[in-house]
C-alpha cells in the first residue's frame, strides 16, 4: 500500500492530537499511513503557528472558470475569425468582469 504526502484536515487534527498525548512521530505516521517526514513537518508547523490547517497554495489564482473556459472554446470553434482580443471582449461581457487578452490567449492554446 503506497503512503500519501499530504492529510486532509480531519487527520491532520488527529495527528496533532496523538502528539500531544505523548505518541512519537513514527507509530503516528504508521497509523495514518503517510511518511513520518509529513509528520514531522506538520509538528513543526502545529508549533510554530498553533494551527495544523494547509496553508493556502501559492500563485495567482484562476480569472476564468471552468464554466468560462468551456464558454470560450464554444465560442472560439464557432466564430474561428475572431481574435484573442474580441473574444476577451465577448467573455468580459458574458461573465460581467474584465478578462485580458492574454488569458483568452493562454486558454485557447493550453488544453
Amino acid at each position: 500500500m503506497s503512503r500519501r504526502n499530504h492529510l486532509h484536515d480531519e487527520m491532520r487534527w488527529r495527528a496533532v492530537g496523538m502528539l500531544q498525548a505523548g505518541a512519537r512521530q513514527s507509530p503516528v505516521a504508521r497509523e495514518l499511513n503517510v511518511y513520518r517526514s509529513v509528520i514531522h513537518r506538520l509538528r513543526n508547523h502545529y508549533q510554530r503557528d498553533q494551527n495544523a490547517s494547509r496553508r493556502r497554495g501559492s500563485g495567482l489564482r484562476r480569472i476564468t472558470t471552468t464554466a468560462d473556459d468551456r464558454y470560450l472554446l464554444q465560442c472560439a470553434r464557432r466564430r474561428r475569425t475572431l481574435t484573442a482580443r474580441q473574444l476577451a471582449s465577448q467573455l468580459s461581457a458574458a461573465a460581467g468582469r474584465p478578462i485580458s487578452r492574454q488569458t483568452m490567449s493562454r486558454r485557447l492554446y493550453e488544453g
